[in-house]
């Protein structure tokens, strides 16, 4: 697995969207989409909504630090920028025993604003292959609580297979939550990779 890549600036460019390192100059934005109940129904492990200030200063503040990412368990984070707002986040995650297993989890929230354009799909998928391109990984996987639909049906869009479903599996505010688990091997993203370049049109050949 390559290690140089954390200490690198990764910068990916989709169809609509800047996949970049967070600044601090993003803290109004994220405090913009955070302190919306509907955005955190299903997270976990978050300050309470809404989100003060230094609440959002505090989760840029690590997010844009890589120094602070091998410590809690982050390859990789993007934030993910439309029109030079930064409108949500996909955080690639390999804590010690996913190391050892060679494998990465991503988790990616989207300011509700943007639901339903198909955005978080294309920041994901970008996501996805260049995790796959860059490390030696041989699966992604992915949870997500059974009543967030838009999230268990953007992995599936990636390719995920839905592997089981976690009764029970977290608990938070007083709740015991299910959780969906989805995964995807490197052979099975590597076939759909092949199927996605056959299948874009070819130009004619000149006589």
């Amino acid at each position: 697995m390559r290690g140089d890549a954390m200490t690198e600036t990764v910068v990916l460019r989709t169809e609509r969207l800047l996949l970049r390192p967070f600044t601090p100059c993003d803290v109004e934005d994220v405090l913009g989409y955070t302190s919306d109940p509907e955005w955190a129904r299903y997270q976990v492990n978050i300050p309470p909504v809404p989100f003060s200030r230094k609440d959002a200063e505090s989760l840029v503040a690590m997010f844009s630090d890589p120094s602070k990412w091998e410590e809690i368990g982050i390859l990789q984070m993007f934030a993910l920028a439309l029109e030079g707002r930064v409108i949500g986040e996909i955080c690639l995650n390999q804590r010690v025993h996913d190391r050892q297993n060679d494998r990465v989890e991503p988790a990616y929230s989207l300011s509700r604003q943007h639901w339903g354009k198909g955005l978080m799909t294309e920041a994901a998928r970008a996501a996805m292959n260049w995790t796959f391109e860059t490390y030696d990984i041989n699966r992604m996987f992915a949870y997500c609580d059974p009543r967030n639909v838009g999230s268990w049906r953007v992995m599936e869009k990636l390719g995920m297979r839905r592997e089981g479903l976690l009764r029970g599996h977290l608990k938070w505010n007083g709740e015991f939550r299910d959780q969906l688990y989805y995964g995807i091997l490197r052979s099975e993203w590597e076939r759909g990779s092949e199927r996605a370049v056959m299948s874009k049109p070819q130009g004619r050949a000149k006589a």
